[in-house]
């Protein structure tokens, strides 16, 4: 009897890690049939938060909820270790609510919702800092004080 030997890449696993909400390494590595270490190790290169089991915290605010789930990183940028969607994308909870860890920031920081899409203003991939993030009237007056 021989036993086939599958290659698992790490970007397969990452893939199965953001496949759903709250993914666990045990469920990740026997999907492949890899080690739960193997899961771990990736899981903690790519700078995705560890699996949590059992009930998750309870925030009093979107600040609170913002903050606990972030942390300051060098040149005033604010990396994410909170829950993230499917595709990757940072997600804030709070009560029944969900919205985007980079709106949550935006409205903490500059004291309104943003309108329309919002992008980053530095170049560090996933950065969620509040200062950090561009809303449609932000970006045009930029470029209205550029012009004159």
């Amino acid at each position: 009897m021989t036993t086939m030997t599958v290659e698992v890449s790490d970007e397969q696993i990452v893939k199965a890690l953001l496949a759903g909400e709250d993914v666990s390494n045990r469920a990740v590595a026997q999907k492949f049939g890899i080690s739960d270490r193997r899961v771990d190790l990736v899981r903690k290169r790519v700078g995705l938060p560890p699996y949590m089991r059992g009930r998750r915290p309870i925030y009093s605010s979107w600040a609170e909820a913002f903050t606990e789930q972030s942390e300051p990183v060098e040149g005033g940028h604010r990396r994410w270790t909170g829950t993230r969607e499917k595709r990757g994308t940072p997600v804030v909870r709070f009560r029944a609510s969900i919205q985007t860890a980079y709106r949550v920031a935006f409205r903490l920081h500059h004291g309104r919702e943003p309108e329309g899409n919002l992008t980053r203003s530095c170049q560090i991939p996933g950065c969620v800092a509040g200062e950090h993030q561009q809303d449609r009237v932000i970006r045009e007056a930029q470029k209205a004080g550029e012009a004159e």
